[in-house]
């Protein structure tokens, strides 16, 4: 079941056509006998995945998120469940159940807004992802260790600044590295044939 959760990205992009970055077989470019403008013969051409709003991709960004961290929070329970079970943590002495459900958080809302932008035909990086994630806890960290020495009403405003900012950091990483990914693939190129009674040529045709 978690393969093929990961795989319904994939499978959402197999309606859209052929991705844009996939490189592409030769292309044969024949002369008519009559025009004298080559044409190119009849072929498929691959349809670009739909650009949606940035609004929308964080929607479902977030939406995703939400779900795969509850569900880390819920591996988190259950791991100590399991761990206070068989004592492996000795009542009164282990650490309390928050720890575990904050990590499987931790680690399962980047992988959700990775997936949701995958599903919204993005291009993100999952190491972004975690990485904007990753900074957004230190910052988070750091704020919050500030917040127990300042007075109130700063204390209060470092905390609630503090909160979402591991949320804000994957947002940051995966959107940043789509638009990195896409920038560097806006130039396509590719060989084509082109054949005629007197000249045989092998041109590069692409996207500029």
């Amino acid at each position: 079941m978690l393969v093929l959760f990961f795989l319904l990205p994939t499978a959402a992009r197999a309606g859209e056509g052929r991705r844009w970055d996939e490189p592409r077989r030769l292309r044969l470019v024949q002369v008519p006998i009559v025009e004298t403008t080559p044409r190119a013969l009849p072929d498929s051409e691959p349809v670009a995945p739909p650009v949606h709003p940035l609004w929308q991709r964080l929607l479902v960004e977030g939406g995703a998120g939400v779900g795969t961290g509850l569900a880390g929070a819920l591996v988190g329970l259950g791991t100590y469940m399991i761990g206070s079970g068989i004592q492996l943590l000795e009542p009164g002495e282990g650490p309390t159940v928050l720890p575990f459900m904050l990590v499987g958080a931790a680690i399962g809302f980047p992988l959700g807004v990775w997936w949701g932008g995958e599903l919204m035909a993005g291009d993100g990086s999952l190491l972004a992802t975690f990485g904007g994630a990753a900074v957004g806890g230190l910052g988070a960290v750091g704020l919050w260790a500030l917040s127990d020495r300042s007075n109130p009403p700063l204390s209060g405003v470092l905390k609630g600044v503090a909160i979402p900012l591991p949320v804000v950091g994957s947002f940051l990483g995966y959107e940043l590295s789509s638009g990195i990914r896409k920038k560097v693939k806006g130039l396509q190129l590719r060989p084509a044939v082109v054949l005629s009674s007197r000249h045989q040529a092998l041109v590069l045709t692409g996207c500029f």
